[in-house]
């Protein structure tokens, strides 16, 4: 059975090497915030809920840190606004049972 999207939309991705701000496409489901490259095809990342140790707003330009154990994610939405909503989607997702 397939999970049901609870969030799905453009932002954009800074990678650990490569430091330019990438646009993604996320989409957020009960399990899972999985991101993609060109379409919803394989996605390029997949970073499990159960996983997330904490997501913290890191400025005002909508950018925050999804943070694990082992790596850091920082992703920016194109306003404070829609940082604001992804950031309280994917917490709510965390403190779900069923995370």
């Amino acid at each position: 059975m397939a999970l049901q999207t609870i969030k799905e939309g453009v932002m954009y991705k800074r990678g650990r090497i490569n430091t330019d701000w990438r646009q993604r496409l996320f989409v957020l489901n009960g399990k899972q915030l999985a991101y993609f490259k060109g379409g919803r095809h394989a996605p390029s990342g997949i970073i499990e809920i159960k996983d997330i140790r904490t997501v913290t707003t890191m400025a005002e330009d909508g950018s925050f840190q999804v943070i694990l154990p082992t790596r850091t994610y920082d992703i920016r939405g194109d306003t404070k606004q829609i940082g604001q909503e992804w950031i309280a989607a994917i917490r709510a997702a965390k403190d779900s049972p069923s995370a």
